[in-house]
């Protein structure tokens, strides 16, 4: 069954603002934006802290615009925020109301502050080790500011997928982890929307090499039309440690995965409007970010891959149902 409803947390904060041109005779059109950061969750952490500090704005008009995100509720001039406390539509907001140039930007900075102010807490382990940023710096793709005519605010939110974004370097995590820019995207909440739903309990153990109680994930592929060995699973052929081996035949990489939760559920937050392919899969346990698994088999049963489109400004239900 596919239900849609409105979505409040998308609605908050995310129409556009225009300032006229001042009696100098600038032409430039101006916009309020806001922004905010939001994020898929990742396998056995129990926080992941990043303290942000700044973001550097990259203009196709040459110009480069810093804005420094609000101070927190104790006054530091930065917000540490564990990740995980933000899933799904939940986001927490770094940048309340900032006017800025409209047009095209090519590219976001994420400056976060240095040393020990970001980490981890890995489950398996028990343990707490450093998040490093290579350079304290997030290099994130572009985005657009659109002005209109009344005095409202665009609203963007940085989306963290951070079972594509969060490596571990060493064994067992003792060299620590990184955050990569891989994974982490910047959605226009005007054009977002939400995909959440259950699967049915009998599906964690009904594909092939799976266990109840491990595995059980969701994978987002933009697209329709695909064949199920078009479905790969979280790699990143960019990364330095890539070690070279890929799908055979042409693959599609997802855009995001999400974790089946032991009630059932799973939901992607800020997801661009279009058309998708959705698979679930029991066999996805440590889904490695960099390499290629091809143990992981998407769709897992194999007849758990349908088409939806996901219309802006709403929320998806969908539900993955065993069937014989």
């Amino acid at each position: 069954m596919t239900i849609y409803k409105t979505l409040p947390v998308l609605a908050v904060a995310t129409l556009l603002s225009a300032c006229g041109s001042d009696s100098s005779g600038d032409s430039t059109q101006y916009a309020k934006v806001s922004f905010s950061v939001s994020d898929a969750p990742v396998d056995s952490m129990s926080e992941v802290v990043v303290a942000f500090d700044k973001l550097e704005l990259k203009h196709e008009n040459g110009n480069s615009y810093i804005i420094d995100v609000d101070h927190d509720d104790e006054g530091n001039d930065y917000q540490q925020l564990d990740l995980l406390d933000y899933q799904g539509t939940d986001a927490a907001l770094i940048i309340t109301e900032h006017t800025l140039p409209a047009g095209v930007y090519k590219e976001m900075i994420v400056h976060t502050k240095p040393g020990d102010m970001n980490w981890v807490k890995d489950d398996d382990t028990s343990g707490e080790y450093d998040l490093k940023i290579p350079s304290n710096k997030l290099r994130l793709g572009g985005f657009e500011v659109t002005p209109e005519d009344d005095n409202t605010v665009q609203g963007f939110t940085i989306e963290f997928d951070l079972r594509q974004s969060l490596v571990e370097r060493g064994n067992a995590g003792k060299n620590g982890y990184n955050l990569k820019p891989h994974g982490v995207k910047i959605v226009d909440n005007r054009q977002a929307a939400s995909l959440w739903g259950k699967v049915d309990f009998a599906l964690f153990d009904a594909g092939e090499g799976c266990a109840y109680d491990t595995g059980n994930f969701v994978y987002l592929y933009p697209e329709h039309s695909l064949d199920d060995y078009q479905l790969a699973d979280n790699f990143d052929p960019l990364d330095e440690d890539f070690n070279g081996e890929i799908p055979v035949g042409e693959y599609v990489l997802p855009y995001a995965s999400a974790a089946v939760d032991e009630s059932g559920d799973y939901a992607f937050g800020y997801i661009p409007a279009g058309d998708y392919t959705v698979a679930f899969t029991c066999n996805a346990v440590d889904d490695d970010p960099i390499q290629y698994d091809s143990e992981i088999i998407i769709a897992n049963p194999e007849n758990q891959r349908f088409e939806i489109t996901l219309d802006k400004m709403q929320e998806k239900e969908f539900n993955f149902n065993f069937t014989l």
